[in-house]
């Protein structure tokens, strides 16, 4: 098991087969739709005991030819203020839940692709996947993450590709 998988006492960040099986609820809360059945579910648990874990936070990652697609990144709020006071501000100090999923993610999928995608307008999202190495492409809400020697014309290739798949 990868040291990225558990980042803190009592966390697991993991993929899973059946995504929607444990999140589908929190994902309809915030997206108003069901949660994708499709791609690499990877959740963030918290063990409250060895009977209890608990979905904490949830995003997927889709293979699109030769990248990886991320999106649909959620964290419930109230799962993640009912952890131990202790195990919250460990968390925050360390970037917070979701920075440690990306890095689980890009770490875990690094042999199946060419570089990672993701698309968002939100500020506190982008903050956070520039800090896992994320970066900004030429074009609007568009950001891509390449973890692999590739040179720039073969990354311009991939950005506009991406692009043209428009949001996803």
């Amino acid at each position: 098991m990868s040291p990225l998988s558990n980042p803190f006492e009592d966390v697991l960040i993991t993929t899973v087969d059946d995504g929607p099986y444990f999140i589908d609820n929190l994902f309809q809360r915030k997206f108003a739709h069901p949660a994708p059945s499709h791609g690499n579910s990877v959740v963030c648990f918290y063990r409250k005991s060895w009977s209890q874990f608990i979905p904490v936070s949830y995003v997927n990652f889709m293979l699109h030819d030769e990248v990886m697609l991320g999106g649909g990144a959620i964290t419930d709020a109230f799962a993640f203020r009912n952890m131990p006071k202790g195990l919250i501000r460990d968390v925050k100090m360390a970037g917070g839940i979701y920075l440690h999923m990306l890095r689980f993610s890009i770490d875990h999928f690094r042999n199946e692709c060419e570089g990672y995608f993701g698309y968002t307008a939100d500020k506190l999202a982008l903050e956070v996947d520039m800090k896992a190495g994320f970066e900004p492409t030429k074009y609007e809400n568009l950001i891509a993450h390449f973890h692999k020697p590739l040179t720039l014309e073969r990354r311009n290739f991939l950005i506009d590709k991406v692009h043209a798949l428009g949001p996803f």
